[in-house]
């Protein structure tokens, strides 16, 4: 079902109606990017108007730089660089402007606008504008963790974004990320709230760690490879273990933990590894403890205060 309303009796053009109403759409994530809109027949069929006004729409917001053409394949949303915070207060200065003095010529009172405005926002709450927010970190699977954390935390979604591919991400309201990237992200994301967050391990994790002696061997396992360097440097600097280290990826093939489970004196695994390491187990001689990256609850407070209900 459309989402599109066209009052032909408005003051408003047709046109003009449609196109302020795909920019919504396309705003509030109705319509994300590389999504394909209907074509122009289809959506003037419902709409029970000229596909000719349909195809002008598409035309103004192509020339917007919110759709891209192509012969075949329709209208698609693309990305776009938002405008700077003060064109956007800007135009939107403009557009209530004009709103009010619209609402004042229909005989409104001041108390009468402000009431109008409160109950549309809370509409528009209701109809779920929901904010882009991403947690980018070097780390993919490390960075998914902490993004899944502050997605609870928060009760909204927090997309993992990997720091080569923030590029594609600065329509993003907030930005998370650990204190050490948040000097390239700042730069990239200048748009963007951006706010950084402190990590740690498990405590009762590093407590095991701790009491292991040197001559005995820890074995790391997690789905990318790239997670162990920082997983293993993390748990070196926060005990007193000086031993042998050893460590596997699942993002390939299997078949080499079988005898890499029979070296290790301790075996710690990623959620993302834990499942596909089981069939390798033998239970009466080997358990795995998890081994997961926190952000800390001070991080997770700060960053729930900041973000808007």
């Amino acid at each position: 079902m459309s989402t599109l309303d066209i009052d032909p009796d408005a003051n408003v053009s047709v046109r003009e109606q449609l196109v302020n109403q795909l920019r919504y759409l396309i705003a509030s994530g109705h319509y994300n990017v590389n999504d394909t809109l209907p074509s122009t027949r289809s959506l003037g069929d419902q709409l029970d108007i000229s596909f000719h006004t349909v195809r002008k729409a598409y035309q103004e917001l192509e020339d917007e730089g919110l759709l891209s053409s192509q012969v075949g394949s329709g209208y698609t949303v693309r990305e776009r660089t938002p405008l700077a915070k003060s064109e956007r207060m800007e135009r939107g200065a403009k557009v209530v402007n004009d709103t009010l003095q619209q609402l004042v010529g229909l005989g409104l009172s001041d108390t009468e606008i402000e009431s109008l405005f409160q109950e549309q926002a809370t509409l528009l709450d209701h109809a779920g504008l929901e904010r882009k927010l991403i947690a980018v970190g070097p780390h993919d699977e490390l960075n998914r963790m902490c993004a899944d954390q502050l997605s609870t935390a928060l009760q909204k979604t927090v997309l993992p974004v990997s720091l080569s591919q923030i590029e594609r991400h600065k329509d993003a309201d907030f930005a998370f990320s650990p204190y050490p990237c948040l000097a390239e992200i700042l730069e990239t994301l200048s748009r963007t709230d951006t706010m950084g967050f402190s990590t740690h391990l498990p405590p009762p994790v590093l407590e095991t760690v701790a009491r292991l002696r040197d001559r005995e061997t820890l074995g790391l396992v997690s789905r990318y490879q790239d997670t162990i360097p920082p997983l293993s440097e993390e748990l070196r600097s926060h005990t007193a273990y000086d031993g042998q280290v050893i460590a596997a990826s699942i993002d390939r093939k299997a078949d080499h933990l079988q005898s890499f489970v029979q070296e290790t004196d301790l075996l710690l695994a990623t959620p993302a590894s834990q499942r596909r390491l089981r069939p390798y187990l033998d239970e009466s001689l080997h358990d795995v403890e998890e081994l997961k990256l926190l952000v800390s609850k001070d991080s997770i407070e700060a960053i729930a205060d900041a973000v808007p209900a």
